[in-house]
């Protein structure tokens, strides 16, 4: 009888603990990890994310795109900056693209920083996220010159592997 006994008590402090933490009590904050101060902690923290950086210039034009890689998010981008500039000043827009290869073998495009009317400093388009929802396998940045037309310049950089 008093296994039984026993048996019960856990179950019911079981079940409080769950109440607890589903009400978002203080028992919640008992049961988040302690933040690690150490220098190991930082390291370990700074592992499960990664900056990438792909870039490419021509003569007309150049862009840059950097971004953060998290372990466990293979399709999520985040801290998007990224640069743009029109060295040629000829009227034609220069823009930067992020191209993401996903797993599946599909492509994905997102516009970003666009240099539209020669600007001294370029253009940049800061602190972005984007999600895809499937796995990436590589990203890179491709800077392009706005032409008359269907098809515009392009060139593509350093493709940038997800890393975990």
């Amino acid at each position: 009888m008093l296994s039984t006994s026993r048996s019960i008590k856990t179950a019911l402090i079981g079940v409080g603990s769950a109440a607890l933490l589903a009400t978002g009590s203080l028992a919640t904050a008992s049961a988040e990890p302690a933040q690690q101060t150490t220098a190991s902690g930082a390291t370990a923290a700074a592992a499960a994310k990664k900056r990438m950086s792909s870039a490419e210039s021509e003569s007309w034009g150049y862009g840059r795109v950097k971004w953060t890689f998290t372990k466990g998010h293979p399709g999520t981008f985040s801290n998007i900056d990224s640069y743009a500039k029109d060295k040629s000043c000829d009227g034609k827009e220069v823009y930067v693209q992020l191209h993401a290869r996903t797993t599946d073998g599909t492509t994905y495009k997102v516009n970003l920083a666009q240099d539209d009317w020669c600007t001294n400093g370029g253009d940049s388009y800061n602190n972005r996220t984007w999600k895809i929802g499937k796995n990436v396998r590589w990203a890179r940045a491709v800077v392009c010159k706005n032409e008359v037309g269907p098809h515009n310049t392009c060139k593509a950089g350093n493709k940038q592997y997800y890393p975990f």
